[in-house]
C-alpha cells in the first residue's frame, strides 16, 4: 500500500501547511479570548490562536483539499494521548483508521482496496469484512500514525511557526453559531484565511486556502471533548504481524 501511505504523507504535510500558514508565531500560554479579541492586532490574535490550539487535549480535524494533484478528504478525532479514530478518502476509496494504544487498525472499502492493485486484492480477500491490525510503532506505519496523532500534528505547527506572517483582519463572521474573526495572508498565488473564535478560547475554527497547487478547507471542532477510542473486537480483526511471523 505504498501509494496510500504516500498519499497520507502528503495529506499530513497539507494539514500542517494549512494550519501553519494560518496561525503565525507561537506563544507559550493559552488564554481565553476576550470580547475585544477582534479589535486586537492580527499578530496578537495569531499568537493566541496557536497557543489555544496547542493547549487542546483533543479535537476533530476535517480536511477537503488537493495534494499532489489528488483530491483528499480526511476526518479524524485525535487526542494528545496519541489515539485517534476517523477516515481518509483518497484515490476514490475510503479507509477507516483506529489507533488504540500500541495497535493500528485499518478497514478499507472495495474502492480503496481496488486502488492498491494486486496487493490490495489479496488483502481484501484475506480480510473480508474484518479490520487489519498491525503494530503502530513500526517504521512502515510512521506516516499513518502521524496523520492521526494530535501531538505530532501540533509539533509540526510548532516546528515551522517561527515568524510573523503579517496576516490582515477581515470583517467578523459567524461559524456554526460562534463569532470569529478572519485573518488572511498571501504567499505568491496562495491565499490563506483562518477564522479564529472570538468567544471562549481563541481556537482556529476554519482554514481556507485558495489558489496555488494545494487549495483546501479545514474545519476544527470538538475541542476539549472527551475522546473514547476503543479497538475493534479481536474476532473482527486480522493481526497481519502474526501472519508474517
Amino acid at each position: 500500500m505504498t501509494t496510500t501511505r504516500g498519499a497520507l504523507t502528503a495529506l499530513g504535510c497539507l494539514t500542517a501547511a494549512l494550519t501553519i500558514a494560518a496561525c503565525g508565531p507561537l506563544d507559550s500560554t493559552a488564554e481565553p479570548a476576550s470580547t475585544a479579541l477582534a479589535d486586537q492586532p492580527s499578530a496578537t490574535i495569531e499568537k493566541k490562536a496557536v497557543a489555544a490550539m496547542k493547549s487542546a487535549p483533543a479535537m476533530t480535524v476535517a480536511l477537503d483539499g488537493i495534494s499532489d494533484g489528488e483530491r483528499m478528504k480526511f476526518r479524524m478525532t485525535m487526542s494528545t494521548a496519541g489515539d485517534c479514530k476517523g477516515e481518509v478518502t483518497v484515490e476514490g476509496g475510503t479507509v477507516r483508521l483506529v489507533k488504540a494504544g500500541p495497535s493500528l487498525y485499518m478497514k478499507g472499502d472495495d474502492a480503496f482496496w481496488k486502488a492498491q492493485g494486486s496487493d490490495g486484492a489479496a488483502m481484501k480477500e484475506l480480510l473480508g469484512d474484518r479490520w487489519m491490525k498491525t503494530k503502530a510503532d513500526t517504521p512502515d506505519n510512521k506516516d499513518l500514525v502521524e496523520a492521526c496523532d494530535l501531538d505530532a500534528f501540533l509539533a509540526e505547527l510548532e516546528k515551522d511557526s517561527d515568524g510573523d506572517l503579517g496576516g490582515k483582519k477581515g470583517e467578523p463572521a459567524t461559524l456554526a453559531g460562534t463569532p470569529a474573526v478572519p485573518i488572511t495572508s498571501k504567499d505568491g498565488a496562495e491565499t490563506t484565511t483562518a477564522y479564529v473564535a472570538t468567544e471562549g478560547k481563541p481556537y482556529v475554527l476554519k482554514v481556507v486556502v485558495k489558489g496555488g497547487k494545494e487549495p483546501g478547507t479545514m474545519l476544527f471542532s470538538d475541542f476539549d471533548k472527551p475522546v473514547e477510542i476503543t479497538a475493534p473486537a479481536a474476532k473482527d480483526a486480522v493481526d497481519i504481524d502474526k501472519l508474517a511471523g
